[in-house]
């Protein structure tokens, strides 16, 4: 449990710190979906959440940020608590949906179009990788536009499957970068990483948002 909110933390940080426009790297392509959220709101859908963390912390940073948190049903209760606890930014929102993986997407995800997917920490299972890919082409297909954010730490060789069944689907990978874990590592399984690999990937039918002028500052109006 320690080690996967030590990630769940470097990865809300990481985010609060790409929406300030104060990332060490620049990854434009994610850095244009959350500055959309300026003049639109910004739906997000959480596959694996978890307790909620990740995406209940951009809902604190984000205005107008709409947030699907998605996992099996046994994390109802506490992901629920965790939305109830959160201070969300001016009208940004949390819900939790269930969602199985090896299920249909069911109507309350069918019926949304998603800007940004995350994906937290989901394929240390290799049983679960084929479902997952299967549902994040589910998704995309309903959300050509979306730009899905996963971030792992390889604990086995075998998890190189997930990469391999994603890129088959013509998912393309637009940038990777690498987050430091605060505090000591551990000795359990995975418990020993210093590191988690953050990747930004969309699909083939993405269009990028452009623009002639740079961003210069926070979109938000942060320094």
């Amino acid at each position: 449990m320690l080690i996967s909110k030590r990630r769940s933390l470097a990865l809300a940080g990481y985010l609060d710190r790409v929406v300030a426009l104060q990332a060490l790297r620049a990854i434009p392509v994610l850095e244009t979906v959350l500055a959309a959220a300026t003049f639109k709101k910004l739906n997000v859908l959480e596959l694996g959440c978890g307790c909620g963390l990740v995406g209940i912390a951009l809902a604190q940073s984000i205005p107008d940020c709409h947030v699907l948190l998605t996992d099996l049903p046994e994390v109802d209760e506490l992901v629920k608590r965790n939305i109830e606890a959160a201070n969300l930014a001016i009208s940004s929102q949390v819900k939790f949906v269930p969602l199985d993986w090896e299920a249909p997407l069911p109507s309350k995800v069918q019926s949304r179009s998603f800007d940004l997917i995350l994906v937290a920490e989901c394929i240390y299972n290799t049983d679960s990788i084929p479902p997952l890919v299967d549902t994040l082409s589910a998704l995309v297909q309903r959300s050509p536009k979306a730009v899905i954010l996963i971030s792992t730490k390889v604990r086995h060789g075998s998890e190189a499957m997930f990469w391999d069944l994603f890129e088959q689907r013509g998912f393309i990978q637009a940038a990777k970068t690498a987050l430091p874990l605060s505090g000591e590592p551990g000795h359990g399984y995975g418990d020993s990483a210093t590191q988690v690999d953050v990747y930004v990937y969309h699909g083939k039918d993405f269009r990028p948002t452009t623009s002639s002028d740079p961003v210069t500052k926070s979109p938000f109006g942060w320094s």
